[in-house]
């Protein structure tokens, strides 16, 4: 795997899994912020941990050979945090949310993809 591919997989563990604990300690920003989307504290919390299983499944995977199970852990753990990225994109703009409240989640969608594709590359 490239060295670009590494230093994006290390980001996207950060990135995640803080975001991850933040909704599964469920913080006061993070119970404004399920409020607002329309989802109840365990749904967020749910959400979280998906955050987090993904985070890890990225750095797990992130010395691996692609043809390797953990390699392909990672690919699986990226796309699927671009798929949840997407759904918070799409819950979102659903709620009338300007591009402000989901420029997180658009951009940490994209990192994704992009980590893909310097993966599977």
């Amino acid at each position: 795997m490239s060295v670009a591919a590494s230093v994006l997989s290390m980001f996207l563990f950060l990135a995640f899994a803080l975001a991850g604990l933040q909704k599964i300690l469920f913080n006061p920003m993070m119970s404004s912020a399920a409020e607002q989307i329309g989802f109840s504290n365990t749904g967020y919390q749910r959400i979280g941990a998906i955050e987090l299983a993904g985070a890890v499944g990225v750095i797990i995977g992130v010395a691996a050979k692609r043809s390797t199970f953990l390699g392909a852990l990672n690919v699986t753990a990226a796309a699927g945090l671009a798929l949840a990225m997407v759904l918070a994109v799409y819950f979102h703009v659903r709620k009338g949310d300007g591009v402000k409240e989901f420029a997180p989640a658009l951009l940490l969608g994209v990192l994704a993809v992009f980590e893909l594709v310097l993966r599977l590359g």
